[in-house]
């Protein structure tokens, strides 16, 4: 072989080798997502864990319970690399700390209220016991809201600060009249003797990020090509989840600790109906979200939107 030859053959070779790892996904090894648990709003993340997409973009998502302000301070502390309390991020960029909401997966608070049997209305509620979660939280400035445009007087119920996890068992037990209840956690009510009536959605009385993806300023800023494939991944798991309802209702029902049914009736009311459809809000509901945080942080400057959000990440 003429020494020309043998040259040109070394560097073909040499190319083909080069060439694996350059067309292989970057590895970014484990990465520490901070979640508030098995809700509906971390269903996507769960959907990249079971079909192995975080693989598939080169990293491991490594996930650890925390509540959503812990799940914040431990990010800005370097513990976590993301976190999936969209709503308490928000809350925490408009107090000023450096963190933003990258991927918003549900744009309305997903609160539905439920009582005993009979009652049947929200004026009914007067001089009731209605479960919350906290007094002066998002469930009972919602219900509060709900009741007055409905004609009731919220003054004269009693709200009961129990915590979102204790609000179904406590209304089965008949501890309280009525509840506000995350789904999918309605389906605890199933196993109680009493019968319970669903008196309506609470997400439209009230803007709300209820589920999203947050990282801080400096992840964006020094590694955007990891915050580029966490988003990336997660878009492809919340187009599984809308395009594909039977293999979605098999790993809810999994994730949930559900029967198949139920999780056929969680996905058919809440997920498919509620599921925000590209990973963005626009501008003006941006604004929404900014200005009850403000009204309830009691603050009067207004951030401007790309200081809280930056949803360039996701793919086009």
């Amino acid at each position: 072989m003429r020494l020309s030859s043998w040259l040109k053959a070394m560097c073909v070779s040499l190319l083909a080798a080069g060439a694996g790892p350059a067309l292989a996904a970057e590895q970014f090894g484990d990465l520490r997502f901070a979640t508030p648990g098995p809700f509906l709003t971390t269903l996507p993340t769960e959907v990249v864990r079971v079909k192995g997409l975080d693989k598939e973009e080169g990293f491991n998502a490594v996930l650890t319970r925390a509540s959503g302000p812990v799940a914040i301070k431990a990010m800005l502390a370097g513990d976590f690399d993301f976190s999936l309390s969209g709503g308490a991020a928000l809350t925490a960029a408009v107090s000023g700390l450096a963190v933003k909401v990258i991927y918003v997966h549900v744009d309305k608070s997903l609160y539905f209220l439920f009582a005993q049997e009979q009652i049947g209305s929200l004026k009914a509620l007067e001089g009731k016991r209605v479960g919350i979660d906290a007094v002066g939280g998002t469930t009972d400035i919602i219900v509060r809201r709900a009741m007055r445009e409905s004609g009731a007087d919220p003054s004269r119920t009693i709200f009961v600060a129990l915590g979102s996890q204790n609000v179904p068992t406590t209304l089965a037990a008949g501890a309280i009249e009525a509840g506000v209840i995350t789904p999918p956690r309605e389906f605890q009510l199933n196993s109680a003797k009493a019968k319970f009536v669903n008196l309506g959605f609470l997400g439209d009385y009230a803007p709300g990020l209820n589920g999203g993806i947050a990282t801080t300023d400096k992840a964006i800023k020094e590694r955007p090509r990891m915050v580029a494939a966490v988003v990336s991944v997660h878009a492809k798991a919340h187009r599984f989840i809308l395009e594909n309802r039977d293999e979605t209702v098999a790993i809810m029902s999994r994730f949930f600790n559900l029967s198949l049914e139920d999780a056929g009736q969680s996905y058919d009311t809440t997920v498919r109906p509620h599921f925000n459809k590209s990973g963005a809000v626009d501008v003006e509901t941006q604004k929404k979200f900014v200005e009850e945080q403000m009204t309830a942080l009691k603050l009067t400057r207004a951030p401007e939107m790309p200081r809280i959000f930056d949803f360039s990440f996701i793919p086009k």
